[in-house]
């Protein structure tokens, strides 16, 4: 399954109806900073059930709806359309959900052309996996957050992603499972480097950490790696955590830390990886992660401040080759 359509309608910064199509593989967002881009996700997100507002970064539901301009009137309602389909065959089903909530607050809720009660809706999200997407969002400002918890704490926010498991399960799948994933995934982003995970409990309580050897054979536990060397790690280890789970897509915002020319095809050849068997829908300033693109949307403001989208299309060479700026 992945995400096909996206419709925004009254959506925070989208004054009008505005939509967005993707394919399987990887989906790029660019624009100047401040047009709007993490709304996009932000809709997605709320579209899924999020009801908690800093999730959707709003201390106030009434940030929700866009506020107004000269030429636009400040939104009564908003609704986000989600369409997904189960593959890209002309007749593969699929299947549209629509979320919808007035000034007053009140929700409303569709399952193809079916108004449904809330309840009903989220277990409809919940029996095609799309809860699990809640969790596989990965922020700029939030890409490091587990990996600067303290050993201790970082299980316990492991344990609570994969809800319902066992201390037992969730060491086996952290060891089974994430830990050779990780390494792979490393393998790109740092070849010279090893990585291994370290479980240990006691007095009831269980640590996790990561101990990463560099070149030169300088050993390192994942608080002491420099500012990259902890991004890469860090997106790398979400990544593989991710994939216990059974969200059909990533959504990433600028996840990419600064790296060298060299680093940004150890990066492009991870994406790549992670791209064959989940659909990733990015924000990103860099050209090499754009050269990755399936598909790429570009997103602008008017002169009042609401957003649009300001093209669309399939990338292919030629039209990277026409690609200036954001």
């Amino acid at each position: 399954m992945y995400l096909e359509d996206v419709n925004i309608e009254g959506f925070k910064s989208f004054s009008e109806k505005t939509n967005m199509s993707f394919q399987p593989g990887i989906g790029v967002i660019i624009g100047n900073n401040g047009v709007g881009k993490s709304n996009i996700l932000d809709a997605i997100v709320w579209a899924l059930g999020e009801d908690d507002l800093e999730r959707v970064r709003c201390y106030d539901q009434e940030e929700l709806f866009f506020s107004g301009s000269k030429k636009y009137p400040p939104a009564s309602n908003i609704r986000i359309d989600l369409n997904l389909k189960e593959n890209q065959g002309k007749d593969a089903p699929s299947m549209q959900l629509k979320r919808e909530m007035a000034k007053n607050g009140r929700n409303r809720f569709w399952i193809g052309d079916d108004l449904v009660d809330a309840e009903t809706y989220l277990a409809k999200l919940e029996k095609l996996q799309l809860r699990q997407s809640l969790k596989t969002i990965i922020r700029q400002e939030q890409i490091n957050d587990i990996l600067q918890q303290n050993p201790v704490q970082r299980f316990q926010s492991i344990q609570s992603l994969l809800e319902n498991k066992s201390t037992e399960e969730v060491l086996d799948c952290l060891n089974q499972k994430v830990a050779p994933l990780l390494q792979r995934y490393m393998n790109y982003l740092m070849p010279l480097g090893e990585v291994q995970v370290e479980t240990l409990s006691q007095n009831g309580q269980t640590d996790f950490e990561i101990i990463v050897t560099l070149p030169g054979n300088r050993v390192r536990r994942v608080h002491q790696l420099s500012g990259g060397e902890k991004s890469v790690t860090s997106l790398a280890f979400k990544l593989a955590l991710f994939s216990q789970m059974e969200s059909p897509f990533y959504l990433m915002d600028e996840v990419e830390p600064s790296l060298d020319y060299t680093n940004h095809k150890s990066m492009q050849a991870f994406l790549k990886d992670v791209a064959t068997d989940k659909q990733l829908i990015m924000i990103t300033h860099l050209r090499s992660t754009i050269e990755l693109a399936d598909t790429l949307h570009g997103v602008r403001t008017r002169f009042d401040g609401s957003s649009f989208m300001k093209f669309y299309f399939v990338m292919h060479e030629s039209l990277l080759r026409m690609y200036k700026c954001c």
